[in-house]
């Protein structure tokens, strides 16, 4: 039986190079698990944080892991995603952006 690709969006925030506010405690402790409560129901399978060290722009990477495609699309694409997405102001002021990676086999 062959298994589909997971799908994996990225949410990344980058710094503005000025001042920018991003309230780690309430982006770990509210709205990742707001995220995962949002989407589980449509495939959502893990979501983690990720705090890049060093030099660069990278604040945090949000990886979310789909079941597939179609459960991103239809995770996105759910009335739930608003509430997830009016969140964000409340932890920054910085604006995501969203890569998509689809696993593949060699």
């Amino acid at each position: 039986m062959r298994e589909e690709p997971v799908e994996t969006v990225y949410v990344t925030y980058r710094s503005n190079g000025e001042n920018f506010r991003f309230d780690h405690d309430y982006f770990e402790s509210v709205h990742m698990p707001m995220v995962r409560k949002a989407w589980e129901k449509y495939g959502l399978v893990s979501s983690t944080a990720v705090y890049p060290k060093g030099e660069g722009d990278i604040v945090v990477v949000a990886v979310n892991e789909f079941r597939d495609q179609r459960a991103a699309i239809a995770a996105f694409g759910s009335p739930e995603t608003e509430e997830v997405m009016n969140d964000i102001v409340r932890y920054t002021d910085l604006t995501p952006s969203r890569l998509r990676g689809v696993s593949f086999t060699y």
